[in-house]
């Protein structure tokens, strides 16, 4: 399989939606709220950004670090 521009935006969709979904569920909080705070997050500007290579990460860790951004 080829690392493609295509599979990187969509392996960054699914992960997105997938800890979207995550925290939401664990902080129980309306899925609408955390998407908006996932996109202005320093978690997702690192996932967009090919070169941190995020997308390939694990999303157990990828979760935790946004969760730690939502930390007052």
């Amino acid at each position: 399989m080829e690392l493609t521009e295509a599979l990187i935006e969509g392996a960054i969709d699914s992960i997105t939606g997938f800890i979207v979904a995550k925290a939401a569920t664990q902080l129980h909080r309306p899925v609408v709220e955390l998407m908006d705070r996932f996109l202005l997050s320093n978690t997702y500007k690192l996932l967009c950004n090919k070169d941190t290579g995020l997308y390939w990460d694990s999303l157990p860790e990828t979760l935790d670090m946004f969760m730690r951004e939502l930390q007052p």
